[in-house]
């Protein structure tokens, strides 16, 4: 017997085999539950193909704007992917958490860093950027930019924590993705058509620029007021009126006037009213006696002048420019003067509306920024 339980004999090769496969099974009931690599949940949800554009009056309606929690999940290989789960946020604070959750993403992903092409930003522009995001509207538009990434990091365009994976998926915790992604495009993503990676960052001057794939935000920062209509700037519409040029809102609106006009009554004016700012007018009647608001809607204004007057408001996006010579109904952007003449008695008098000469000047090269700055 002693010949047996020291391993010996079959008996004690029996009694071995039963110990190591009790060992076994304590260590299985010892490891996490989560240990297996999760996958999709059932109710995942991935960005729609193609883009939504935004109805920012909409979004601002709605309880809760920053979209459903991101999760990270395992494909069927075993590397990571990313969704939402569409449950509302049981508070405000884990709306904010999500906000906070978009932004560190954004940071990450979308903001050039020292070194890069497009200039960094500063810290006091990253610190509005960072408010913005954490208002109603910025997330709205953070959500969409962070879309975009998860569409990225979906097909592998989007570098991330091998090793950081690698142990996650060993403890079956599993990363938030601003934890996982390293903010640089994969090896795939490099030589991808399709990864084209949106861009906040700084450039040389005042106020806001943009295009289709990035928003510019100037070093001088930005006025307290619009330079022609002494209106009060708010920030935080500034950047909605510019993500409205990109590609997740209107993209064709950008450098005509009926898309100007557009663009702050959907993008803007929502943004300034929920911020307590009256409503932009932009276009001004320019008087003897001072700047007189018209009141009606600017697009709508610019639509009768092109039917009355014939001047066409869709082909004129190279017109930094549009300016009037006389007090009539017509819609200014940066400048109007006003023509005087002796009336009967001798007193200067308005010029009638019938002896207005309307001009387009040439684009300056600073001004043709300028319309789209303020």
């Amino acid at each position: 017997m002693r010949r047996s339980a020291q391993g010996k004999g079959p008996a004690g090769r029996w009694l071995a085999r039963a110990v190591s496969l009790g060992l076994a099974l304590c260590a299985l009931t010892a490891a996490p539950v989560g240990a297996a690599c999760p996958p999709a949940p059932k109710n995942i949800q991935l960005p729609p193909e193609p883009r939504i554009q935004v109805d920012l009056e909409y979004e601002l309606e709605q309880p809760w704007q920053a979209g459903g929690r991101i999760v990270v999940f395992c494909a069927d290989d075993g590397s990571p992917r990313a969704g939402r789960l569409p449950d509302a946020p049981a508070s405000d604070i884990e709306e904010k958490a999500r906000r906070v959750e978009h932004f560190a993403l954004v940071r990450l992903v979308n903001l050039p860093r020292k070194g890069a092409r497009l200039q960094p930003l500063a810290k006091a522009q990253a610190d509005l950027l960072a408010r913005f995001a954490l208002s109603d509207a910025g997330a709205v538009w953070m959500r969409e930019v962070v879309d975009d990434s998860l569409r990225l990091f979906n097909r592998g365009y989007l570098e991330y924590d091998r090793a950081l994976w690698k142990k996650a998926v060993k403890s079956g915790r599993l990363p938030p993705l601003s934890r996982l992604v390293t903010g640089s495009l994969s090896e795939k993503g490099q030589f991808a058509q399709d990864a084209q990676l949106f861009r906040i960052h700084a450039y040389p001057g005042l106020g806001a620029v943009a295009q289709p794939g990035a928003i510019g935000l100037g070093d001088a920062g930005m006025r307290c007021q619009f330079p022609t209509s002494s209106e009060l700037v708010d920030p935080h519409a500034v950047l909605s009126h510019e993500f409205g040029h990109t590609r997740y809102g209107d993209p064709t609106s950008a450098g005509s006037l009926l898309g100007e006009a557009r663009t702050v009554e959907r993008y803007e004016n929502p943004v300034r009213a929920r911020n307590g700012y009256e409503p932009r007018t932009l276009y001004f009647q320019r008087t003897p006696q001072g700047m007189e608001p018209r009141k009606d809607s600017l697009a709508d204004r610019l639509l009768r002048l092109e039917k009355e007057q014939g001047i066409s408001v869709r082909d004129m996006s190279p017109v930094d420019r549009y300016h009037c010579d006389c007090p009539g109904p017509l819609p200014v952007i940066l400048d109007c003067e006003v023509r005087q003449r002796p009336g009967a008695d001798g007193i200067m008098e308005p010029a009638s509306e019938h002896d207005c000469k309307l001009n387009w000047r040439p684009p300056a090269r600073i001004c043709a920024r300028h319309l789209s700055i303020q």
